[in-house]
């Protein structure tokens, strides 16, 4: 994920920590967010902490895009096993 990280920095010149920040900022603001539906769909991200880490939610993204067919398979590569795709 740290590739992820670093290639997103260069390509917006900022670091990879800066990335990483912004991410956890937004999904910091997405939980606060009251509405019932995206409380919902927030609770959906398996995770190891009680907010997502930015890890979380990206291999979580990229598992739905991989089972909508939208990512190709020769895309994924998981640090993750718990996001792995259920077929």
């Amino acid at each position: 994920m740290q590739n992820l990280w670093k290639q997103v920095a260069d390509q917006y010149c900022t670091s990879a920590e800066e990335v990483q920040a912004e991410i956890a900022e937004a999904i910091r603001q997405g939980m606060n967010n009251p509405d019932a539906d995206v409380q919902q769909a927030w609770a959906e991200i398996p995770r190891q902490q009680d907010e997502p880490q930015p890890e979380d939610v990206v291999a979580w993204i990229a598992a739905q895009l991989l089972a909508a067919g939208i990512l190709p398979e020769s895309a994924a590569v998981s640090e993750q096993p718990e996001m792995a795709v259920k077929r």
